[in-house]
């Protein structure tokens, strides 16, 4: 039942998902082109100095598109479910109501991830042509907390906009707001390397937290 959930759930955002995966990969050739003009324009020791050793990052303009492409494909996502309450149809299905949510869930993540690693892959290759080895990890590293910002506001509008109490609504959109701002904070190019493990906890812990308003709404809504 939550594969049939899934791909239920795949299907009716597809179209949309697919606007946001072509933006996606425009953005990456954008961020080609000015990584290539930096070339160009001065020596390749000159370009590396400046990217390794002060920390120059040629990829700024891919900081917010993981954010804007979780909370795009939350909101195509759960929308239109609260809009109509059609959310309250999956809860008649023959299983609990947190298969429910993550069958949905399930089907977020999976079109999120395939944005954000286009994202890290492009990004990995347009390094790779012009800087060396340790550029490439410096990239990774950087661009990492970024697409874990993306998740978390993937997480976050999910949370709010299943959440039927409006007071709660605005709490959890703020508590989204300040825990994606954690992700994006200005750092030296890498400087959250060591920290990734941690920074994967509280996106762990968003999870079932989803799992909280569904239920809400479900005995709000159902008895």
């Amino acid at each position: 039942m939550i594969q049939a959930i899934f791909r239920k759930e795949f299907f009716k955002i597809r179209v949309m998902w697919l606007l946001v995966f072509i933006a996606n990969l425009g953005l990456l050739i954008h961020i080609w082109i000015c990584t290539r003009q930096l070339f160009i324009l001065d020596h390749a020791e000159v370009v590396w100095y400046r990217v390794l050793q002060l920390g120059q990052i040629h990829f700024e303009h891919l900081k917010y598109a993981p954010l804007l492409s979780g909370i795009l494909i939350a909101c195509f996502q759960f929308l239109p479910e609260m809009w109509g309450e059609r959310f309250r149809l999956s809860l008649h299905l023959p299983v609990s109501a947190g298969f429910v949510a993550m069958g949905h869930l399930l089907a977020g993540l999976f079109a999120y991830a395939l944005v954000g690693l286009a994202d890290l892959g492009g990004l990995w290759l347009i390094t790779s042509i012009y800087l060396p080895s340790q550029g490439i990890m410096v990239s990774l590293l950087t661009a990492l907390p970024w697409t874990m910002a993306g998740i978390c506001a993937y997480l976050g509008i999910a949370l709010t906009l299943l959440e039927p109490d409006f007071r709660l609504k605005a709490l959890n959109l703020a508590l989204t707001a300040g825990m994606a701002g954690c992700y994006l904070l200005n750092t030296r190019p890498g400087a959250f390397g060591p920290s990734l493990p941690v920074l994967i906890v509280p996106l762990a812990l968003m999870v079932p937290a989803v799992m909280v308003p569904v239920f809400r709404f479900r005995y709000r809504r159902m008895g």
